[in-house]
């Protein structure tokens, strides 16, 4: 029996497998298209014949594929082979996918974990790496050895998959703010005649006061603690003005801007000018 199998073997399934062979797992693999594991057999991997006999294999199954929905599609023919094993879901999803997927190996006698890779495929293997996971607490301890390996910064966060779906927006939402924040900067300098090298050169002073904004936001919102701000939310409010103004006034599309200052103007309205601009948070809740 190997310590390991991987089901699924794109870009960041091999990544993963790749990432135990290193380490000295006892890895099987299985994917449809056969050709993707060739590199990972020449490395030590034991190839199954199908997604069955991968499950049949090892304690835990790590499968990563495009979604939780076809993951369960995968599985759910599958017999006789669940008493003692954990299924590691790391493919992405909404809740209602996950928990149909959890109701199902826990109805056949399988542990269940679902996880999301805070990374890219490179990230694989490295200290900094997050894979945050959802399992039963019994199952997360059994196999976190695993999952570190994978991910030094790897976490367990409960059991509830919507939590971990949750997460994985808030997540992501925080990285596609810069993303879109860059795409709106370059539209405004691209209609002021500002060079575009000269705005990305000019990214890495603001990407340093983000680090200074995720202080602020860690200092203030988990214990939502608003009071005595360096900076009020007016003064957010009257910088966010100038800055929608300009995109108006040289014909920029101005949605982003705009939903930023109308934000701050409603909450200002509502008594919090002198609040900090993280005050947002409780606000939109109401």
């Amino acid at each position: 029996m190997t310590q390991v199998s991987i089901i699924g073997l794109g870009a960041m399934g091999a990544a993963l497998a790749a990432c135990l062979l290193e380490n000295d797992y006892e890895v099987t693999v299985w994917n449809r298209s056969r050709e993707k594991a060739v590199p990972l057999v020449a490395a030590g991997a034991t190839l199954a014949a199908s997604a069955e006999d991968a499950i049949a294999a090892s304690p835990i199954t790590i499968v990563c594929i495009k979604n939780h929905l076809e993951t369960f599609r995968l599985l759910e023919p599958i017999k006789d082979v669940w008493q003692g094993k954990t299924i590691c879901d790391l493919s992405t999803g909404d809740s209602v996918d996950a928990d149909r997927l959890v109701s199902f190996l826990q109805s056949n006698g399988a542990d269940y974990m679902i996880g999301i890779i805070n990374a890219y495929p490179s990230g694989i293997g490295k200290d900094s790496t997050t894979i945050i996971t959802v399992a039963v607490e019994e199952t997360w301890t059994r196999h976190a050895g695993v999952i570190k390996t994978l991910g030094g910064r790897s976490t367990y966060i409960g059991t509830e998959p919507s939590a971990l779906t949750a997460l994985f927006a808030a997540l992501f939402t925080t990285r596609q703010g810069f993303m879109f924040g860059m795409i709106y900067g370059a539209l405004v300098c691209e209609k002021a005649g500002v060079p575009l090298q000269v705005f990305s050169d000019q990214i890495p002073v603001s990407i340093e006061m983000n680090n200074n904004y995720y202080k602020t936001f860690a200092a203030t919102v988990p214990d939502a603690n608003y009071d005595n701000p360096e900076a009020s939310m007016a003064t957010y409010a009257a910088a966010l003005d100038d800055a929608l103004s300009t995109f108006k006034s040289n014909g920029t599309p101005a949605e982003l801007p705009q939903l930023f200052c109308d934000m701050v103007h409603k909450a200002m309205k509502d008594g919090l000018a002198e609040k900090q601009l993280t005050a947002l948070v409780q606000h939109m809740l109401k």
